[in-house]
Parts: structure tokens; C-alpha cells; sequence
């Protein structure tokens, strides 16, 4: 029987399962649709939001893949990404405190100072294969959901994101699932699915949300989505430029800026935290 190594993160509650590629290539893993699925079920094996693994890049300091729990690839995790970079550091894989990182997307910068990682999310971008094909970044949209109309910003931070602004309504009563699981599988809108954020305006520099997450149901948190909702937010004009804004999320809270020019990157910051590893058993 293998044994392969693993390391069991967390950011902000979204938790990863982290494997090193020289390990899964010298125990001759394959990482199937079956083998992701057990490994990230929570009532039989370890569970997880997600599945990253450690790469060689050709292109830049190291690459990044990640799969959904239903094997689905993700074209980036905000949180993940952060696990990532700590998983680099406490193993000594690099002792830089900024590198890059390949992603689905594109090439990723991340860097570490006083025990918080900021993430260069790159800028955002208009849904390019949306149904109602957004010729604006700040357009918004009406779709239907389980008989009830909402109101849209189609955002991607390279991978979809339907934002939607909850008005006087508990956020903590809101039945995500029920809304939320129609709107990412509406295929004739959204080809590829797609996240969806429900979003509560506290002021100016806070929100709070929470998401239905493409491949993963309901999660504790993301660091895109928690991206997109700034962007959607700022493009409407009510949370500061430029400034952090507090986005509290299920699993704790994330940091996020961005200019609201539509070149401009956006930023994220945060920790991350190792919770255990191990090994888990191949036949």
C-alpha cells in the first residue's frame, strides 16, 4: 500500500488538500474523477473545498492546479493560492517572499510580510461568453431563480462570478442553496457555470456575504468571490477606491482593494493555516 503525503490548510475556512507533484508522480498516483472525489468526501476521507497541487513551471517559479471536489478544474482560488504559498514556505520549496505562480488563467504574484500573503488578483474582466454578452464590465442583468427575479453584475476575476446584492433581507436566513445552485448550473446563461455571491452592504468599507460556489456548493469562503463582489460594489459606486475594504465571509474575513479602473489589478489580503497533514493511503 502507498502512502502519500498530504498537508490539510485553511483560508478562512476554505480548506485544501495539498499534494506535492514529485510525490504523486514517484507513488505513480493517478488523481481521477474517483480518486478526488473520495479524497475530498467529508464523511469517509479527509474533505475539502479543493484539491491543489504543487507544480514545476516552465513559465514561471511554480505552478498551480487545483480541482473542484467533482473533479472539475478551477481556473484559480483566491484562498487557495494563499495555502499555497504557505505550503512553499513552511517546506522550503523556495525561501523567496514574492514569487510567481502559473495558474489555468495566467501567471500569479503573491507575496508574504508579517505573517500576511497579498495577492495580486490581476484586473477584472467582463464574462466573455455570458449569455446576454455584457459589453460593459458594470453592466448588470436580470435572471430568474426558483420563480424570483435578481439583479446581477456578471463579473470574472478569470473565473465566473453572478454578484447580487441582497436589499432588506438577513443575509444569515437567506437560502443560498435554493437560489443559488439554479443560477451556476443555468447553462443557456452562463456556458461554463458560474459562482454565485449574495452580497449585504454594511457601509462604505464593509460587506458581508455568501456564496454558492461552482463545483463545491456552499462554502466558507473564496478569495475571488470575495474579489468580485468589491469590483461589483465599487463599479456601483458606493465602497471606496483604492482603499481595503472588510469582506466577512462565513469562515472569517478577507482584506480587498482595487482602484475601480477597469486596468488596474485588484488586490486581496489575508493568512492562511496549516491544520494537520499525513498520509493518505493508495491501494
Amino acid at each position: 500500500m502507498k502512502k502519500l503525503p498530504f498537508v490539510k490548510m485553511h483560508g478562512t475556512g476554505n480548506d485544501f488538500i495539498v499534494l506535492y507533484e514529485k510525490d504523486i508522480e514517484e507513488l505513480e498516483v493517478n488523481l481521477s474523477e474517483a480518486f478526488i472525489q473520495k479524497m475530498c468526501n467529508r464523511n469517509f476521507w479527509i474533505g475539502s473545498d479543493g484539491l491543489l497541487v504543487v507544480a514545476e513551471s516552465k513559465k514561471a517559479d511554480f505552478r498551480y492546479d487545483m480541482y473542484n471536489p467533482d473533479w472539475s478544474r478551477a481556473e484559480m482560488c483566491g484562498n487557495g493560492i494563499r495555502c499555497y504559498m504557505k505550503y512553499l514556505l513552511e517546506n522550503k520549496l523556495t525561501e523567496k517572499k514574492q514569487i510567481d505562480v502559473e495558474t489555468l488563467a495566467w501567471i500569479l504574484q503573491v507575496a508574504f510580510e508579517d505573517n500576511l500573503f497579498t495577492v495580486n488578483m490581476w484586473a477584472p474582466w467582463k464574462i466573455k461568453d455570458i449569455a446576454f454578452k455584457n459589453k460593459k464590465l458594470w453592466d448588470r442583468f436580470f435572471l430568474k431563480s426558483e420563480g424570483r427575479d435578481f439583479l446581477f453584475t456578471p463579473v470574472s476575476m478569470w473565473n465566473p462570478h453572478a454578484v447580487i446584492f441582497l436589499q432588506n433581507e438577513s443575509l444569515d436566513k437567506f437560502n443560498v442553496e435554493k437560489y443559488g445552485m439554479p443560477i451556476e448550473r443555468n447553462i443557456d446563461i452562463f456556458p461554463q457555470r458560474t459562482n454565485v455571491e449574495f452580497v449585504d452592504v454594511i457601509s462604505s468599507k464593509e460587506i458581508s456575504m455568501r456564496v454558492w460556489e461552482r463545483g463545491a456548493w456552499e462554502t466558507l469562503s473564496c478569495g475571488t468571490w470575495a474579489c468580485a463582489s468589491v469590483v461589483a460594489w465599487i463599479l456601483a459606486w458606493f465602497l471606496d477606491k483604492d482603499e481595503f475594504v472588510k469582506v466577512n465571509i462565513r469562515g472569517g474575513t478577507l482584506y480587498v482593494k482595487w482602484s475601480g479602473d477597469e486596468k488596474d489589478t485588484v488586490i486581496m489580503q489575508w493568512a492562511a493555516e496549516i491544520t494537520f497533514e499525513w498520509f493518505y493511503y493508495v491501494r
